[in-house]
C-alpha cells in the first residue's frame, strides 16, 4: 500500500493510492487527519474508513511530505559507500548521527531553496527513508526484526551546505536549512517492497542521472528508531537506539 498526505485543495489530508486515484481516509474520517494519526490506528479502524472515503483522481490532488512535521527525524552520515567516493570522503570508523529540523521538511516537486550565503556548495544525496510504525526499543539487529516494527518506506533527498558542514561538527545548521529535505511522494508499506536491500537508488539532478546503485551499496544498511510519542522517519543505520 501506498500511504500518502496530500492537499486537495481543503487543506492537508491523508488516505492511500489506488491506481490513479486517491483514497480520502481524512474526509471519511476526521480523527484520522494526519500520517501520524493514521499509522497508531487501529488496522480495522482504518479499514472501516477506506470502505467510506470518497475518491479522487491523484493528478488532481498536490503531494505534500508524507509525514510533513515528525517529531524525531534522525539520520546517520557517510552511509552510502559510492557517495563516499564521488566525493572523496573517508569511510568514518564510527556512526555519524545528525537530526534534522522540521523546518527543512518539504514535499516531493517543491523548490530547493539556494541559500545566498553559501550558494556554491550546496550537495544532494538520495536516501531511502525509513518510517518506523511501533514503540520499540533494543530491537535485534536482524533485518526481519527491523521489518516488524517498520510502517514503510520513503524516498529523502539529504540537502547538505558543504561549506558549512566543515565548520560545525554536530552537522545541525549545514543539514536543516529551509527547505533542504525533500521526501515523499509517498510511504511503500514492506508488504510491497520485500527485501529493501534488493532495491536501486536512482538520484537525478534535473535531467541528469547522478548516481545509481544497489541499496546494498549502504555501508550501514538497517534503520531503527523509537517510534510514539517519537515516530520518525530516518535513514540507514545498523545498530539499535
Amino acid at each position: 500500500m501506498k500511504l500518502a498526505t496530500f492537499d486537495g485543495g481543503t487543506g492537508q489530508h491523508v488516505g492511500f493510492i489506488d491506481g490513479d486515484e486517491m483514497v480520502d481516509l481524512t474526509a471519511a474520517d476526521p480523527s484520522l487527519g494526519t500520517m501520524i494519526e493514521l499509522l497508531e490506528r487501529d488496522p480495522k479502524v482504518v479499514g472501516a474508513a477506506s470502505g467510506s472515503a470518497p475518491r479522487v483522481l491523484l493528478s488532481e490532488v498536490k503531494l505534500c511530505a508524507p509525514v510533513p512535521r515528525p517529531p524525531r527525524f534522525l539520520a546517520i552520515g557517510y552511509n552510502y559507500a559510492a557517495h563516499l567516493e564521488e566525493t572523496h570522503m573517508e569511510r568514518p570508523t564510527r556512526q555519524a548521527w545528525f537530526n534534522k529540523q522540521q523546518t527543512s521538511i518539504i514535499g516531493p516537486g517543491d523548490p530547493i531553496w539556494i541559500p545566498a550565503i553559501a550558494p556554491d556548495e550546496i550537495d544532494y544525496e538520495g536516501e531511502l527513508g525509513l518510517v518506523i510504525g511501533k514503540r520499540c526499543k533494543n530491537v535485534p539487529n536482524d533485518k526481519h526484526a527491523v521489518l516488524d516494527v517498520t510502517a514503510g518506506f520513503t524516498i529523502v533527498n539529504d540537502v547538505s551546505v558543504r561549506d558549512w558542514q566543515t565548520l560545525e561538527p554536530g552537522m545541525v545548521v549545514s543539514k536543516s536549512f529551509d527547505t533542504h529535505r525533500p521526501i515523499g511522494p509517498w510511504i511503500v508499506t514492506p508488504d510491497e517492497i520485500g527485501d529493501p536491500l534488493d532495491l536501486r537508488l536512482r538520484t537525478y539532478v534535473s535531467d541528469d542521472l547522478r548516481q545509481e546503485g544497489p541499496y546494498s551499496g549502504h555501508a550501514l544498511p538497517l534503520i531503527l528508531a523509537s517510534a510514539p510519542p517519537f515516530r520518525a522517519v530516518v535513514k540507514a543505520v545498523s545498530s539499535p537506539l
